[in-house]
């Protein structure tokens, strides 16, 4: 596979495990791995336990490595990580330890980055669907950013240092336009993070994209499974309707929508479930991290 893959480690072997034998199968020619560093001093081993996963790739493969000493915390890890990575490459697919994608979440990754390559208002390529919804084509547009699987471009990262720097007074002046595009929760979410009250990235690349009037392609089926949560998790049990929610191939030829604009009905539907869901689940995986 041409395209690289980011991903995202820390210290979670058995997780990570999961994910690299799904890697293994499509053998990206390139691949970068960020790492953060521990918390504290006894949880080097398995840190250093779950680097050395990465030791076991079987194929030609430039792997590129940036791994911290010390610990930067989710926020500044992955954002950092990320800017790293498209200081060297123009678009990649991004993983974290915890997402298990379908084998046809990365021939669909590739066939969207080009074709939306040179379109600025497309700002990622999302493998989740998590209520299901159904589309006539292979898949549809979104104002949400579904992080868990995705693929982008370095020309739509660069929206997020602009989201971290200016984003309080962006919300201060739209607060009320925001509310009619997505739910209160998750725009107070994006504000507490900025505060740093949550130490998370994703927030603020939400906010990137309703900055800049940007859209989330999602796939007309579930591409990616998060098993950070529910029974195969390392710490916490929490169920919501992410964890129930297997993958299933997308079909190809994928079948283009005719027009580009938010689904105002897929809009709806998820911006109801987040407020209280996605929320909760973030709030857990920071705090169990």
């Amino acid at each position: 596979m041409k395209t690289p893959i980011a991903l995202f480690i820390f210290n979670r072997p058995e997780l990570t495990k999961k994910v690299f034998k799904i890697i293994q199968k499509v053998k990206p020619q390139t691949m970068f791995v960020i790492s953060d560093g521990p918390r504290i001093e006894k949880e080097m081993d398995i840190v250093d336990k779950t680097r050395k996963i990465i030791e076991q790739i079987d194929w030609k493969c430039d792997v590129i490595k940036k791994y911290s000493n010390t610990n930067l915390g989710c926020r500044i890890s992955v954002s950092l990580g990320l800017d790293w990575v498209f200081s060297q490459v123009e678009e990649a697919i991004i993983l974290e330890d915890d997402c298990i994608p379908d084998l046809s979440f990365f021939p669909y990754c590739e066939e969207l980055l080009q074709k939306y390559k040179q379109n600025t208002r497309i700002m990622m390529i999302s493998g989740n669907n998590f209520i299901s919804y159904k589309t006539q084509f292979s898949y549809d547009f979104s104002y949400h950013s579904l992080i868990w699987g995705w693929a982008t471009w370095k020309r739509a990262w660069r929206a997020y240092s602009d989201a971290e720097k200016s984003g309080l007074s962006y919300i201060s002046r739209n607060k009320q336009a925001l509310y009619r595009i997505m739910s209160s929760t998750r725009i107070n979410a994006i504000e507490k993070t900025l505060n740093g009250s949550i130490d998370t990235w994703d927030f603020i690349w939400q906010l990137a994209l309703l900055m800049n009037n940007g859209l989330c392609i999602f796939p007309e089926e579930n591409l990616v499974r998060n098993i950070g949560f529910g029974k195969e998790a390392t710490h916490t049990k929490l169920k919501t309707f992410h964890t129930k929610l297997d993958t299933k191939p997308i079909a190809f030829p994928i079948k283009h929508p005719m027009h580009i604009t938010a689904n105002l009905d897929f809009e709806n539907k998820i911006s109801k479930t987040y407020s209280i869901s996605f929320t909760l689940i973030d709030l857990f995986k920071q705090f169990f991290r």
